[in-house]
């Protein structure tokens, strides 16, 4: 059965494809099953998704993202050439706010290793 592939307009300009394909409701591109050859072997079409951040559809699935009756969101792209400026600010506020959490929870830590510390001198202290 043949395969739609909605894929992010980094892609259909690689491939030159943004005038000759139907694009989804959100602006993603729905490309041909044959144009993944650019990127290796048919039978590779599920890791190439993964590698461009593409999802693999059906005929059905595909009309549904054309009419916008349902748009399913784009995985990120393995493969850098193809991750969107969006979804590099995504992952950097992703990376920020986890960053943020981790030195909370260092200072936290740090806070209750102290107090263990002032307990046990405490104890051995006889106090």
């Amino acid at each position: 059965m043949a395969k739609y592939i909605k894929a992010n307009p980094l892609v259909a300009k690689y491939l030159h494809l943004e005038g000759d394909r139907n694009t989804a409701k959100d602006g993603n591109y729905l490309l041909w099953q044959g144009d993944m050859v650019a990127f290796g072997r048919p039978a590779e079409l599920y890791d190439i998704a993964v590698r461009i951040g593409a999802l693999v559809l059906t005929p059905y699935e595909a009309r549904q993202e054309q009419d916008g009756t349902v748009l399913r969101p784009l995985p990120v792209a393995t493969d850098d050439r193809f991750v969107t400026d969006a979804q590099r600010a995504a992952q950097e506020e992703d990376s920020d706010s986890k960053t943020a959490g981790s030195s909370e929870a260092d200072s936290s830590a740090a806070d209750t290793s102290s107090s263990d510390t002032n307990k046990t001198a405490d104890a051995e202290k006889g106090e």
